[in-house]
């Protein structure tokens, strides 16, 4: 029985994908952490975007909150696949480690450049980041000095048609350069497996499973990687101006 081109490359991509996972999983992780997000997609024009979301993020194997925070992120196409952005998060840190503990406040901005293109019919994307953090109430000589770091991403996605089903790996890499640190070297790195679904009138579900990585940390005067494994879910709603401002101008 002879397969269609179609059906081979299903099964390629499939094949592909699930080697990947197992060699995610396969790393050693100290951690096993729930991150969830519902987030609103606004398309204003043909080239901006806008979005706003709620995070919501639990560590100790999704026992304990870590984290929860609002972001905003926009985005303008300034060529064919090319889109420049950028965004703002404003985040509330559960510290319960050492002597000082509580919610702390932090806020973080980013700029992006993004760029995707099709080989045959795998998508492929590539970013660029620059992110900005810091804790709220602290000036430098009080010791909040601004966390900086360089982010790079590469991905790949397929489009299962007859499920719907849109599946995405991707690779990041992290090189933080502030604070005295070696902004040549890799810090921390994060793999994603991801699997999407749009549905008609409701919105988009996404559910993702990640290893991240952080090299060479100092514990008690000694360097360890130090790995977790991230559980992930997230909603997201789209509205389209464009197409309500089309219709109101027809009424």
């Amino acid at each position: 029985m002879k397969l269609s081109k179609q059906k081979i490359s299903v099964y390629t991509c499939l094949a592909f994908l699930l080697a990947s996972s197992n060699l995610i999983m396969a790393q050693n992780s100290n951690d096993l952490e729930g991150w969830s997000a519902v987030q609103i997609d606004i398309e204003a024009t043909k080239k901006m975007s806008f979005s706003i979301s709620e995070h919501l993020r639990y560590r100790n194997d999704i026992t304990t909150v870590s984290t929860y925070f609002t972001q905003i992120e926009t985005g303008y196409e300034i060529a064919k696949n090319f889109e420049i952005g950028g965004g703002v998060r404003f985040i509330k840190k559960n510290d319960d480690v050492g002597k000082k503990q509580g919610v702390e406040s932090h806020f973080r901005y980013q700029l992006d450049a993004s760029f995707k293109h099709d080989i045959k019919k795998i998508g492929v994307s590539y970013r660029l980041r620059y992110q900005n953090k810091n804790e709220l109430g602290f000036s430098e000589d009080e010791g909040d000095i601004a966390k900086e770091q360089l982010r790079m991403l590469f991905g790949m996605d397929y489009k299962l048609k007859p499920l719907s089903v849109l599946l995405k790996l991707k690779g990041e890499f992290f090189s933080t350069f502030s604070d005295g640190a070696d902004g040549d070297k890799i810090n921390r790195r994060r793999f994603t497996l991801s699997a999407s679904r749009k549905f008609k009138g409701f919105g988009k579900i996404a559910v993702f499973y990640r290893t991240q990585t952080d090299l060479n940390v100092l514990i008690k005067k000694e360097r360890f990687d130090v790995s977790k494994s991230i559980l992930g879910f997230k909603y997201i709603y789209s509205l389209n101006l464009r197409k309500t401002k089309k219709s109101s101008d027809k009424l």
